[in-house]
């Protein structure tokens, strides 16, 4: 196996063993899953001193020193332009980022292993090991006891990001990861590439990433991707994160995107934007489900299911009357193993419900942890000061406000 900083200026030589040029670079068609053949030679002729690509069947063998050919320069017939979908390993894959979906993890290609598979010379690995840099550079003899061990991704397991690189695109693995592990990924980039893979995602999958991604650059991305495509995004992200986001823009910028929001979801956060950080106000959701005590668990469940994928969680239902009075809360486990033709006001007349254990908008976190504790609660309600149900603030939230950059 030779790696590819081994043949990059290599000589080209014909089968008479005149140097014909010098290889410039490796031009393949990738295809996701497989090894890529280099189709290519792109070469730069001795004499005319202009590039040209040499098909990969004219070849004959690779060597550190140089590069074989099969027959005479002249009998070639040399290809003057390549298919604008075609990768060029040294210009576009070389250096650049690339998503390892099995790691979970962004690296970088410090060099390309290549081998042959049924007589073509392939992309095998990706070298994102520091001894691929000191080879690059012609530093590998410094490594004398062996300290840098090469580290090797293979080529059919690790994707370019959409948008990028040309490469095997793997979008089916890099949808099924988790939001928190895109998010992840998402940090590890430079802004371009990180702008890109949101981009690439459907927007509420590209919601549910930029929930997860780390304020600070939370931030600096939806600058990025400006106020139309960030609106689409933010449109599907929960009102109390949009909330978080718009605090921390400066005012102007906050108010720009604000302004691409529609109805009631601007309304609802420019309402929640009145509350201080630290309050219940500034901390709850309004990402809850309200039913009427009147209503039955049979149709409760059935709305649960018809409505579930709008909200992040549903550990609880919220029971209001006709004037949004705040009356109780029901678990879905009190749900699941109550008769369905039972009244919702039974089940939370039999609860263990206590008005102690609602939130005042203006409680501060230590009231708020203080209730959350003695009650046990995954969720709070919010009430305003004439009993009507606010929102909600979940132990997430707090955690968040409390621990920002877990």
């Amino acid at each position: 196996m030779v790696y590819l900083s081994h043949v990059l200026g290599s000589k080209i030589l014909d089968s008479a063993d005149n140097v014909v040029g010098v290889l410039d670079d490796l031009v393949i068609s990738p295809k996701s899953g497989e090894y890529a053949p280099v189709k290519f030679l792109a070469v730069t002729l001795v004499k005319e001193k202009k590039e040209v690509f040499i098909p990969y069947d004219y070849v004959d063998d690779f060597s550190k020193e140089e590069v074989s050919l099969n027959t005479l320069f002249r009998k070639i017939e040399l290809v003057k332009a390549v298919s604008p979908k075609s990768v060029f390993l040294d210009r576009d894959v070389l250096d650049q980022q690339i998503v390892d979906v099995s790691g979970i993890r962004v690296v970088r290609v410090n060099d390309l292993r290549m081998g042959k598979v049924k007589g073509k010379m392939c992309v095998f690995g990706i070298d994102i090991s520091t001894r691929g840099i000191l080879r690059r550079l012609g530093l590998e003899w410094m490594d004398v006891f062996g300290w840098f061990k090469v580290n090797f991704i293979d080529w059919t397991k690790a994707h370019a990001i959409r948008g990028e690189l040309k490469l095997s695109m793997g979008s089916n693995e890099l949808d099924r990861l988790h939001p928190a592990d895109l998010a992840n990924i998402i940090e590890d980039l430079n802004i371009q590439h990180s702008s890109n893979l949101v981009q690439s995602l459907d927007v509420k999958d590209a919601a549910k990433v930029l929930e997860e991604v780390e304020p600070k650059l939370q931030k600096i991305l939806v600058k990025h991707l400006g106020p139309d495509k960030a609106s689409e995004i933010l449109s599907q992200m929960s009102i109390d994160e949009v909330v978080d986001l718009m605090k921390s823009l400066p005012r102007e910028d906050a108010r720009v995107f604000l302004s691409h929001l529609r109805g009631a979801k601007m309304k609802n956060v420019e309402k929640l934007l009145l509350y201080p950080d630290d309050t219940a106000g500034g901390l709850m959701t309004l990402d809850f489900m309200s039913v009427s005590p009147d209503v039955t668990v049979g149709e409760v469940i059935a709305e649960i299911k018809k409505q579930s994928s709008k909200f992040r969680f549903v550990l609880y239902v919220y029971v209001m009357d006709a004037e949004d009075k705040f009356k109780g809360v029901v678990s879905l486990r009190a749900l699941i193993v109550s008769n369905p033709s039972k009244k919702i006001s039974d089940l939370t007349d039999e609860g263990d419900f206590h008005k102690g254990s609602t939130l005042k908008v203006n409680d501060d976190i230590d009231e708020i942890m203080e209730v959350m504790t003695k009650y046990n609660l995954f969720t709070a309600a919010v009430l305003g000061e004439d009993g009507k149900l606010l929102g909600i603030v979940s132990i997430d939230d707090v955690m968040r406000h409390l621990v920002p950059n877990a």
